[in-house]
C-alpha cells in the first residue's frame, strides 16, 4: 500500500511513478494502473502548516532543552565562545568566531533535539507541534517511518538547512510539498483526515 497526493493534479505512483488520474479517488480500493500497487489517498500537508508545526517543536525546545544545555555547559564549565551575543557587538563578535567552536559547544543541545525529533518521529511519526497541527510523517510505501529513517531525516533536514534553509524551503514550491529530507527518505507529511 502507498501514500499519494490527491490533489487536482496527483503525484505519481509512489512504486513505479506512472502518472495517476484523480478519478482514483472515487474508486473504493484504488490501485496504480500500471503497476497494481495498492494506494492510500491522502491530502499533503503544506508549508505554513508544517511551519506552524516547526514553531510549536522549537518553543518546546527552546523551555526544555535550552536551560538542559545552559544548566550542563556551567556544570563543565565551558563558556559560551560569544560573550554578549544579545548585543549588537555579540551578534558582530559572532562572525569572528570559528565556527567548529560554536559547533563543538552547541552539540550538547544538537543531541538533544535530534533526540527529540528522531524518537517522536520514530515511535508516534509526528512531533507534538505536528499533533497539535494535524499533520503526521509517512513512508510512502505505507510502513511507520522507524528510527533509521528517522535518523536519516534528520540528518537530512540538518543538511538542508546549511546552504540558508533551501533544502526545507523548496516545499513551498514543490508540487507533492516534499522537502529535501522527504526526498531522501521517502516520506511524505499528510494531514490527518
Amino acid at each position: 500500500m502507498a501514500f499519494w497526493s490527491r490533489k487536482e493534479r496527483p503525484a505519481p505512483c509512489p512504486s513505479c511513478d506512472a502518472a495517476l488520474d484523480i478519478g482514483l479517488v472515487k474508486d473504493g480500493r484504488p490501485t496504480c494502473p500500471a503497476c497494481g500497487q495498492a494506494l492510500v489517498p491522502v491530502r499533503v500537508a503544506g508549508f505554513w502548516r508544517r511551519l506552524a508545526a516547526a514553531v510549536v517543536d522549537a518553543a518546546i525546545l527552546l523551555v526544555t532543552a535550552g536551560p538542559l544545555h545552559l544548566g550542563l555547559q556551567r556544570v563543565i564549565g565551558e563558556a559560551s565562545p560569544v560573550r554578549g551575543a544579545f548585543s549588537w557587538a555579540g551578534l558582530l563578535q559572532l562572525l569572528t568566531v570559528d565556527p567548529l567552536e560554536i559547533l563543538v559547544w552547541l552539540a550538547p543541545l544538537l543531541v538533544m533535539v535530534a533526540i527529540y525529533f528522531v524518537l517522536f518521529i520514530a515511535l508516534s511519526g509526528r512531533t507534538p507541534g505536528q499533533k497539535l497541527t494535524g499533520i503526521r510523517v509517512v513512508h510512502r510505501a505505507g510502513g511507520k517511518v522507524g528510527p533509521v529513517r528517522a535518523t536519516v531525516r534528520f540528518a537530512g533536514t540538518a543538511v538542508g538547512l546549511v546552504p540558508g534553509g533551501l533544502g526545507s524551503l523548496w516545499m513551498a514550491f514543490d508540487r507533492e510539498k516534499r522537502a529535501f529530507h522527504d526526498y531522501l527518505t521517502g516520506t511524505y507529511v499528510v494531514r490527518e483526515q
